[in-house]
């Protein structure tokens, strides 16, 4: 019976009770007479009550329609204060948003500053960050928006790249006196490698950029952490593969040093993501051009 009630003839219902009158009624909910006569009439037929005593002149509700009347006119009074609720929430700029993203330098030094830089214009917006090393469904963990790297093959979300990050691949010099330095990418094959979450490497000539190669690399290590890779490769352990922020400073101290100068490892995009739904808060939407401004200014 619940999954049979129509809301509409309910409303006419209501309308009409409150007016006396099924022209006045007709008249507030913008239809015609006859329209909500068969409206309140189909109502009855299916509770199979009669709610009005009709005559030419006036309405009169029955005992059914008085109760029926009193508990709906109710009801709708909290739908439509629910649905107010709800739309000022949504175009309110207040309100948690869920943001996920890969850690490490790129959360610690791309993003972070760009949110704070948002908290600092909306502070009634509250942000969870999520650092998480792997790759969260949105959907299935509850998040709103994600930092996601590399290639993107699913098309239930709603992609924006923010950057393309420029990797190097570096070992100290502790190491590479011990080992020797490999001359092409399939040297590494037979040196110690301490490797992120991609395992196969990918290259291209410098000489010849249409030269590509990839090798499938044998870990000493293993760990999503970039901060252990640095500290990995700083403490003479292998040669590791990440993005040329992660070591920056490191390689301009001498601490790391560049192999395989005639291949250039390959770019890696960053891209931000977010539901493929037609209704987002404000504050998401707002979150995300603010995310892909800041990014681009920084990226001019």
């Amino acid at each position: 019976m619940l999954d049979s009630l129509p809301l509409a003839d309910i409303r006419a219902f209501v309308m009409t009770a409150d007016h006396g009158s099924f022209t006045r009624a007709a008249e507030t909910l913008g239809v015609s007479r006859s329209q909500v006569s068969k409206q309140v009439t189909a109502l009855e037929k299916l509770l199979g009550v009669t709610l009005m005593q009709r005559s030419t002149r006036s309405l009169r509700l029955t005992e059914s329609g008085h109760l029926l009347h009193a508990q709906c006119r109710s009801a709708l009074g909290d739908m439509a204060q629910i649905v107010t609720l709800v739309r000022e929430e949504r175009n309110a700029m207040r309100g948690r948003i869920r943001l996920n993203s890969v850690g490490g330098p790129i959360g610690e030094r791309l993003l972070g500053p760009a949110v704070h830089a948002f908290m600092q214009a909306w502070p009634e917006v509250e942000i969870e960050l999520d650092f998480s090393s792997h790759r969260v469904n949105l959907i299935r963990d509850d998040f709103d928006i994600a930092l996601r790297m590399g290639a993107l093959e699913d098309a239930d979300f709603i992609a924006r790249p923010l950057a393309t990050l420029s990797y190097v691949v570096v070992a100290s010099p502790d190491y590479l006196s011990r080992h020797g330095s490999p001359h092409t990418p399939g040297g590494l094959q037979a040196h110690r490698c301490l490797v992120g979450s991609v395992a196969r490497w990918s290259f291209r000539a410098r000489h010849d950029p249409k030269s590509e190669t990839q090798v499938d690399i044998s870990a000493q290590l293993q760990c999503r952490n970039g901060h252990v890779l640095v500290s990995g490769a700083l403490a003479g352990n292998g040669i590791i593969r990440v993005p040329r922020l992660y070591c920056d400073d490191a390689i301009a101290s001498g601490e790391l040093k560049e192999i395989l100068q005639d291949w250039q490892p390959a770019d890696v995009p960053l891209s931000l993501i977010y539901h493929r739904e037609r209704h987002r808060p404000l504050r998401t939407m707002r979150l995300i051009e603010h995310l892909v401004t800041w990014f681009d200014e920084r990226n001019a």
